[in-house]
């Protein structure tokens, strides 16, 4: 009897593929993170675009993009859409919390950008920033379409001399809020990060932050990808880019 021929897969073979942890930056990777789970054409509100760093690589005719944050008076907590309205939230807020303004003085801190504690919150240090994040989750959850995308950028941070994983705190909570985790990208730092006036070193400095994609599903319905995506230029000139080395990360190109 003549054994059956294995069924080839389909598709193209390729090595053009988007990857979990790139060196570099986040308007770099944040492209990636958007051509896998976001499809062109989709509505996406960014409720802390600041200057709009993460979509500096992004073509403008892209998406439809709802630019708002706290200092243009729209509060991320109490989003102006209607329900199930928004096919992607995308949220990234400041990641410290410094009462008195005095530590980490270089870093975009909580209190900086909730000008004199505008969040309501008693929590203080790293439980008000998760404060933040979850009320901002809730809310995001509202105002997202079943099957949409809602991206995250976290960091984990020593507190207290406390080791505090903000991505599985949040990954563990938004869970219980109907989200699904999705992806898990790791961004990181291209440069060595520093502290002055450091007597001992108790746990390992912070060089990488995530991009997390939360779905908000469709039923019981899993993510299975997208046949329209987001063509990204990896170097900017819309060269091919070169095969990374099997030993090291991808690097990006700038």
């Amino acid at each position: 009897m003549t054994p059956k021929k294995r069924k080839s897969p389909d598709g193209v073979p390729t090595n053009d593929l988007v990857f979990s942890s790139y060196v570099g930056t986040n308007d770099e990777v944040f492209p990636f993170v958007l051509s896998l789970y976001v499809e062109p054409g989709s509505q996406v509100a960014d409720v802390t675009y600041g200057r709009g760093v993460f979509w500096r690589r992004v073509p403008k005719d892209a998406y439809n993009l709802l630019p708002t944050d706290l200092e243009s008076g729209l509060d991320c907590r109490k989003l102006p859409y209607k329900d199930n309205s928004i096919d992607c939230v995308v949220f990234d807020p400041p990641y410290m919390h410094t009462p008195g303004g005095t530590a980490h003085a270089n870093h975009q801190n909580y209190e900086g950008y909730y000008k004199n504690n505008q969040a309501n919150s008693e929590k203080k240090y790293h439980d008000a920033v998760l404060d933040l994040y979850f009320t901002a989750a809730r809310e995001a959850y509202r105002v997202l379409r079943e099957g949409s995308i809602y991206l995250v950028k976290c960091q984990d941070e020593v507190c207290a001399n406390q080791q505090r994983l903000t991505h599985v705190e949040l990954i563990n909570e938004l869970q219980k809020y109907g989200f699904v985790t999705e992806d898990l990208f790791v961004v990181m730092r291209t440069g060595k990060p520093g502290v002055s006036r450091l007597l001992t070193q108790a746990h390992a400095r912070k060089n990488h932050s995530y991009f997390i994609v939360f779905l908000k599903p469709k039923g019981r319905k899993r993510w299975t990808g997208l046949k329209n995506r987001l063509d990204v230029d990896t170097n900017g000139a819309g060269k091919a880019r070169p095969k990374p080395s099997m030993n090291e990360e991808l690097p990006l190109f700038r």
